[in-house]
C-alpha cells in the first residue's frame, strides 16, 4: 500500500509543535517531529506573537522533513481561535498578530458576548 504523510503544526499559548502523521498498509501512525517556543512580544503594553519566529519554526520543520526524504501530501495549521492579525487586500501582514493575553482583546470579547446576547 501507498504511504501518505500530512505534517500537522499545533501552535499553542506558549509553544508550538510538528507531527507527522503517516498512513500505511492501514495503520495510522503519529510522531511529535518538531517542538518550538511560542514567545510573545511585548510591544506599549500590549502582546503580539511574533510571527517570524514561527515562520523560522515553521520552516524548520519543513526542513526535517526534507532531510528525512519525507513526502508531504497535506499540512494543516491550528492554532488558538482569539488571536488575530490584519491583512491587507494584497495579502501582506499589516503589523503583528495581536495575541489574546492583551487585555484590550478580554475588553473585545466581553462588548461582543453582550452584544450577541442582545445587551447593548
Amino acid at each position: 500500500m501507498k504511504e501518505y504523510n500530512f505534517l500537522a503544526f499545533d501552535i499553542g499559548a506558549t509553544s508550538g509543535r510538528a507531527v507527522l502523521g503517516t498512513l500505511k498498509d492501514a495503520k495510522f501512525e503519529m510522531k511529535e517531529i518538531h517542538r518550538f517556543p511560542n514567545p510573545m512580544v511585548e510591544l506599549h503594553g500590549r502582546f503580539y506573537w511574533d510571527i517570524y519566529h514561527l515562520y523560522t519554526s515553521l520552516i524548520e520543520s519543513l526542513t526535517i522533513c526534507a532531510r528525512q526524504r519525507i513526502r508531504l501530501h497535506s499540512i494543516g495549521i491550528d492554532t488558538w481561535g482569539v488571536d488575530f492579525g490584519y491583512v491587507a487586500l494584497d495579502g501582506s501582514l499589516l503589523g503583528l498578530p495581536r495575541a489574546y493575553r492583551n487585555g484590550s482583546v478580554f475588553r473585545i470579547l466581553g462588548y461582543c458576548s453582550r452584544y450577541d446576547h442582545g445587551v447593548r
